[in-house]
């Protein structure tokens, strides 16, 4: 039977540990140690836990008495109150002993194994009983070695140390993003990790035990850790560290109802600041977009009657001398639309009207190329096409993308309007992406073009709106693709690459 109960609660041991420590935690009994963490206190429940069941299984209690001992011995010059060590052992025992009951039905299958596993329970019971003895009887010697200590006036520093260098080192210094900085009640720094020294810039062995003042001179109204000392005071602050926007939480250490000195622990909050302004310039443009694609329809209602009454005035009153005039107040309205459509798009509207499908990229680049080769023909523009002649599918938006994949053809043509002569476009597969990229051997872009070129507005054509490139990113990262802009190496242009998933149905 003691083969079964063993299998059973070591099976159990975790669970069995994470029950001790969630009851020690509801009744405030886990936190004698400051800096002590959950995973190590679970290791070290788990650890006894499974010590007392192997006493079960074998009856060997000199393997058992002498783990413990060395643990008593290790808690008692670490500090923690003797109560609260036994408190964690007797919990352990009492969750045993409780599972063994509960479980019972496993372990028995005849009388005498009943009488057998109250036995068993009984004996463990009077076991931890002696095990108890043996932990008041270490730390009672330990308190008198400390006592003796103390007359010697080398007590207070080493006890600080030890309680800063075994646990602080083991729990916290290891950490690469916290910043963690001990001193004691003269304001002497005990110790700091790498990721405070880095913090401040400064080298830690170089600051262990100087003081705080001498190596660190904030405005009076952040002395933070030292108001920990000084007036009793901690709390929870934000502060500019080196151009690093810092959180600093503050802390006393006691032992034995002393105060012995203060803990901070610093984090880096930069990032987390950025994130958060961003998120907030997100939503801003999220509430500017709705309120553009409200004010674009508004606006088109008014302007789609106002092109059908100049069409109806046009077939009434059509002479050689306004014709022209409606021409161009028609071709200025076609061109407000165009505006609207992209503002539209950039506002990231969807028309009912406009349905998504999975379709095959390359119709779409081959009818833009088409209908862009008789201009370039007429200005002597060279239009090449790379294409192994393979098929992909996308899926979205036909219309979107073909719009996306003309306005970045045209830029290319018009960009070459003064220097060069070939336009060249490359498409082919990346794993499960396609990838088109125009490349031209214009003058290229600039690095202030380059930095501004998908800002809605931003142009540096004379009769430009600054929407189409803008309009294109916005249309390729809605279908869950990426546009870069870069200059060609081979070509000395300007060059775009467009990545788009692949659709396997």
């Amino acid at each position: 039977m003691k083969n079964r109960i063993r299998k059973h609660l070591t099976r159990l041991a975790p669970e069995l540990a994470a029950k001790t420590y969630g009851f020690l935690s509801d009744h405030n009994r886990i936190s004698a140690l400051v800096l002590e963490d959950r995973s190590y206190t679970l290791s070290r429940l788990e650890t006894f836990i499974l010590s007392l069941i192997e006493y079960i299984h074998t009856g060997d209690r000199v393997k058992v008495e002498k783990g413990a001992r060395e643990i008593a011995i290790h808690r008692s010059k670490q500090g923690i109150s003797l109560a609260c060590v036994l408190e964690r052992i007797r919990m352990c025992r009492d969750t045993l002993l409780d599972q063994m009951e509960q479980d019972a039905h496993y372990f028995i299958f005849t009388e005498e194994e009943r009488l057998e596993l109250y036995q068993i329970r009984l004996d463990l019971y009077q076991f931890v009983d002696s095990l108890i003895d043996m932990f008041i009887h270490i730390f009672e010697t330990e308190e008198s070695q400390r006592e003796k200590e103390m007359q010697t006036g080398t007590a207070t520093r080493e006890r600080f140390s030890e309680v800063a260098e075994q646990e602080l080192v083991q729990l916290v210094l290891q950490s690469t993003d916290i910043a963690v900085l001990i001193i004691d009640r003269n304001l002497r720094i005990v110790e700091a990790n790498y990721s405070f020294a880095e913090l401040q810039q400064v080298e830690r062995q170089q600051i262990i035990g100087t003081h705080i003042d001498e190596t660190f001179r904030p405005r009076e109204n952040e002395r933070f850790v030292q108001w920990v000392i000084e007036r009793g005071q901690s709390g929870h602050y934000v502060a500019e560290i080196n151009g690093t926007l810092t959180t600093v939480s503050t802390s006393p250490i006691y032992h034995r109802g002393e105060l012995w000195g203060a803990i901070s622990v610093l984090r880096n909050i930069t990032d987390a600041k950025r994130y958060e302004e961003e998120l907030t310039k997100r939503e801003a443009l999220a509430a500017v977009g709705q309120l553009a694609a409200g004010m674009a329809h508004e606006i088109r209602n008014p302007l789609t009657s106002i092109k059908g009454f100049i069409q109806l005035l046009r077939e009434q009153t059509e002479t050689l001398q306004n014709t022209s005039y409606f021409s161009v107040i028609l071709t200025e309205i076609e061109r407000i639309d165009g505006l609207l459509n992209d503002v539209l798009v950039l506002a990231r509207y969807r028309d009912d009207k406009i349905a998504a499908e999975r379709f095959l990229i390359m119709d779409e680049v081959l009818g833009v190329i088409r209908l862009l080769e008789p201009e370039s023909n007429r200005r002597g523009i060279r239009l090449e096409l790379n294409w192994s002649g393979d098929e992909w599918y996308i899926y979205g938006y036909r219309a979107r993308i073909k719009q996306a994949v003309l306005n970045i053809l045209k830029n290319a043509m018009e960009a070459i309007a003064t220097k060069g002569s070939i336009v060249e476009v490359s498409v082919y597969a990346s794993i499960n992406q396609v990838v088109l990229t125009v490349e031209d051997d214009g003058p290229g872009l600039e690095d202030k073009v380059l930095k501004n070129l998908f800002v809605p507005f931003y142009t540096t054509k004379p009769d430009g709106t600054g929407l189409g490139l803008s309009t294109t990113q916005r249309i390729i990262l809605d279908h869950g693709g990426e546009i870069f802009a870069e200059n060609s190496l081979r070509l000395g242009g300007a060059r775009f690459e467009v990545r788009l998933p692949i659709s396997n149905g």
